[in-house]
């Protein structure tokens, strides 16, 4: 008699936590670099170099690179970049030492404080959503084979499995040239590359990505005069990356993050300085799941002996739902007092959840989208201003029977955003937040992973009674009965005539026991 087993490949998060951490430093500004009078705008973005557990706890070690625009002294506008590394621990009691830990960082919030004319403080709030994460092979029987007289008890259990762990990336070279009605460009002062809407498509052995990025510059003119100007410009994110095993029906989770990017400026055919060519390198972090249905043995037994099964804890997990949701949010904010808006230059925004609560209906999200609007506006001095705000919203994503077996994976992204001019003192902001969210139920519970076997006397079993009456207690089965005194519940129902009806608790059974086997 031999145990036939089935594996099914899978992620299995042993422990997760949610956590805030604050970085601050100060920097001098580099000698080739102007005063500084003001700061104008703040931008950032996480780098998670290593992420380890080291005694119990996620060792994380990253930095955050920013980037300002402010406005010197002598007037005009001016960029500084610099770095902060971070190491943060965070407790993981219920982390396995094989678990490999996994980062997703946001920046919540980025301040920037002038100290004096050379040097500024920079304070970044960032938020780390961190899982303890095995990919293991759980396993357990699906069947006996070459079993004498064996009989089997099974239950389907329906799971998802992991097709695919991976990171990929895309790369992406362009070259734009700078319309004849704008400057040429002398140097590019400031540049931002941001994602927007990503549409992921599951293929027989392939994902197809197909997405957009934007792009905003600011430059100084190549005039004697070093104006300022603006280019913007959206561009298309779109490929195949391999992903074996993949298949049309099954589910994706990728988050998409811009993992490098460059931009260079080049003579055209005239000789001019307008044609900017750029290259952005984005990584992907993917995870396919496919499912299917197990029948699971759950007990067994034969007639010829004592078989008794050996059960071991066993870990699988079904995707309940997939929902993707996406909705609009408007809101309006205040400019900079006393530098009304001529034009709009960019517009950037920052996805902040603050609570996600399980309810009977579904998943309610409550956060706000952090609003930086870069904007022309008129009068002496320095041309331009930033307006700064935030746009709360709350959204319920429907999803039923979350409870506390339940595994909730939600995905944010700020998909589209866009800015116009209301009057001299507000600014109406538009957007559009796309949500993934998936359900997992967790399925915990004994399987039978080995059996021992033990042969039967049975010239000491022909000396019990050859017939017995046996009352069938709360919560046993006719096949508690059969397995107990080495028969068959078809055998039980042919002499207790319940072949129409079926056996309940409070039943004399008649039981005629086996003499010889």
């Amino acid at each position: 008699m031999r145990l036939v087993t089935k594996r099914v490949h899978m992620n299995k998060c042993s422990d997760t936590k949610e956590q805030q951490i604050t970085v601050d430093k100060d920097f001098n500004v580099p000698d080739a670099k102007p005063d500084v009078a003001s700061v104008m705008k703040e931008q950032g973005r996480i780098e998670i170099e290593e992420a380890r557990l080291v005694a119990g706890k996620a060792r994380i070690e990253g930095t955050l690179h920013f980037q300002l625009l402010y406005t010197p002294e002598e007037g005009g506008i001016c960029q500084m970049t610099g770095t902060i590394p971070f190491d943060e621990s965070i407790s993981m009691p219920e982390a396995g030492e094989n678990d490999e830990i996994k980062v997703e960082a946001t920046i919540e919030d980025l301040r920037s404080q002038i100290i004096n004319s050379r040097k500024l403080g920079i304070r970044g709030i960032l938020a780390f959503e961190v899982c303890a994460e095995t990919i293991c092979d759980s396993e357990a029987a699906v069947e006996i084979e070459e079993g004498d007289h064996v009989y089997e008890k099974t239950r389907t259990f329906p799971v998802s499995r992991l097709v695919a762990s991976k990171k990929d990336t895309l790369r992406v070279r362009d070259e734009w040239k700078v319309p004849v009605t704008s400057d040429g460009v002398g140097e590019i002062l400031y540049s931002d590359f941001t994602l927007g809407e990503m549409d992921i498509r599951v293929l027989n052995d392939e994902i197809q990505v197909d997405g957009q990025c934007s792009f905003f510059a600011i430059y100084a003119g190549d005039g004697e005069e070093k104006s300022l100007n603006c280019f913007d410009k959206s561009f298309e994110i779109s490929g195949k990356i391999p992903c074996n095993g993949c298949e049309e029906d099954m589910v994706a989770r990728v988050v998409p993050q811009i993992h490098t990017s460059d931009v260079a400026i080049k003579e055209d055919e005239d000789g001019e300085s307008r044609l900017l060519e750029v290259e952005v390198v984005v990584e992907f972090d993917i995870k396919i799941y496919g499912s299917e249905t197990l029948e699971l043995l759950t007990d067994f037994y034969s007639t010829k002996g004592k078989c008794q099964p050996i059960y071991e804890q066993s870990f699988f997990q079904n995707l309940l739902l997939q929902n993707k949701n996406r909705f609009r949010v408007n809101g309006n904010m205040q400019t900079v007092e006393g530098k009304p808006p001529r034009e709009i230059w960019d517009v950037s925004g920052a996805l902040r959840i603050d609570k996600k609560q399980p309810l009977d209906t579904g998943l309610q999200i409550e956060g706000a989208i952090d609003v930086q609007v870069l904007y022309r506006t008129e009068g002496n001095g320095v041309p331009l201003a930033t307006a700064k705000g935030s746009i709360p919203f709350s959204q319920l994503i429907e999803a039923e029977d979350l409870d506390e077996m339940s595994v909730i994976d939600l995905m944010g992204a700020l998909e589209q955003i866009n800015a116009s001019v209301m009057g001299e003192n507000e600014i109406e902001i538009k957007a559009v937040i796309g949500f993934q969210l998936m359900v997992f139920r967790k399925i915990e519970e004994p399987m039978i992973s080995d059996f021992h076997w033990e042969e039967v006397d049975w010239k000491e079993k022909a000396k019990e009674p050859a017939m017995v009456g046996y009352m069938l207690q709360d919560g046993e089965e006719l096949w508690d009965i059969a397995k107990r005194f080495f028969t068959t519940v078809e055998h039980l129902e042919q002499i207790n005539h319940l072949e129409e009806r079926e056996a309940k608790s409070g039943d004399m059974i008649l039981v005629v026991t086996p003499r010889n086997c």
